[in-house]
């Protein structure tokens, strides 16, 4: 076995040793990049809207420096050359192949997932047109990357709706709690720097529980409970909201939106979106569905526990009050109408 089958080897082994997607797209582009060097490497999202195709970008490599984008970028289409190949190679479903002016190669590669759709296009642009070897190389690269993939999203699955399950929320949280103290540091210690938190993009959690779902198992039995909480999921995902917003089954008949927003009222009418449909929605024999949402801005918390607790405390404030309704966990606290849930008794003594 030659040197380079090794390090093919090497790399492929790394690729599929995280179980973080972020951390798995990095690791797809630094083996392309180690084992293909080029001017720019770039990782797309492919989602369908409507009749159209649109794209976000999940992972970039330039200069040797490889960054995963949790943000979702959306692709700047200044470069006409680069959008018409890209959606060239979904068309076709398969490699295209383009030249610029300034004399470099633009790649893309489609990536299928299990049912054969495509869910993701790698753009490489290089110099150097690599060899029909190597171009099959690097399409069985990302195959190995496809099928790792969707493994990994198998695990974090509820088998009932497809949703994400309650295990990978709170890694979520954390990364975005860890993600949003730098933006708020950056505003503490630098509050003249252009980067101030206000210009941050902000996170917000809701918790979403199905009003009176035990009178509906009662009287219609958990197999129809059952296709309520599924039709209740596929309401949320269906256009409600972003591709890169996420949607978990967090137990029974409650769930978990983590949706990101420019301000609290734009969260509250994306919450108010989701609450509206499902009560405009006709289900068979009962007829209406209505859904309770608290909801409060991911930002400060210590811990993914508080972020819930905060949100399940405007929910049940919405529950107690009449349910069909959302209401944001920092309202309600400015109005005095719930109490703060980070002072826990814990043993008799105040922890914080």
């Amino acid at each position: 076995m030659n040197h380079n089958s090794i390090r093919i080897i090497d790399n492929l082994a790394e690729i599929t040793s995280y179980h973080d997607r972020h951390v798995l797209e990095k690791s797809l582009l630094k083996t392309i990049n180690e084992l293909f060097p080029a001017k720019d490497i770039r990782l797309f999202r492919v989602s369908e809207q409507s009749d159209n195709h649109d794209l976000s970008l999940l992972a970039y490599c330039v200069n040797d420096v490889i960054v995963s984008s949790d943000e979702n970028p959306r692709l700047v289409t200044e470069d006409k050359g680069i959008s018409e190949t890209i959606f060239q190679a979904i068309e076709a479903g398969d490699v295209q192949l383009s030249s610029t002016e300034n004399g470099l190669w633009n790649l893309v590669y489609p990536a299928f997932d299990a049912h054969g759709d495509i869910f993701a296009v790698l753009l490489i642009s290089t110099d150097l047109v690599p060899s029909n070897g190597d171009q099959r190389l690097i399409y069985g690269i990302l195959r190995v990357y496809s099928n790792y993939l969707a493994l990994i999203e198998k695990t974090q699955k509820d088998k009932l709706t497809g949703l994400y399950n309650r295990e990978t929320l709170d890694n979520e949280i954390t990364k975005i709690l860890v993600r949003q103290g730098r933006h708020f540091n950056d505003q503490i210690t630098s509050p003249n720097d252009s980067r101030r938190r206000s210009f941050a993009v902000k996170y917000w959690l809701g918790v979403i529980d199905i009003d009176n779902f035990k009178t509906i198992n009662d009287n219609f039995g958990h197999l129809y409970g059952d296709e309520v909480i599924i039709l209740v999921a596929r309401l949320m995902t269906s256009g409600l909201i972003r591709d890169d917003d996420l949607v978990y089954r967090y137990g029974g008949e409650e769930f978990v939106v983590v949706l990101k927003a420019a301000n609290e009222d734009d969260a509250m009418h994306t919450f108010e979106r989701i609450r509206e449909m499902v009560a405009a929605h006709k289900f068979p024999q009962i007829n209406q569905v209505t859904i309770s949402i608290g909801f409060v801005e991911i930002v400060a918390q210590s811990s993914p526990a508080d972020v819930i607790g905060e949100a399940d405390e405007a929910l049940y404030y919405a529950k107690g009050n009449g349910r069909n309704q959302v209401h944001s966990y920092s309202r309600l606290l400015q109005e005095g109408k719930v109490k703060s849930v980070s002072k826990v008794a814990h043993g008799g003594v105040e922890l914080f």
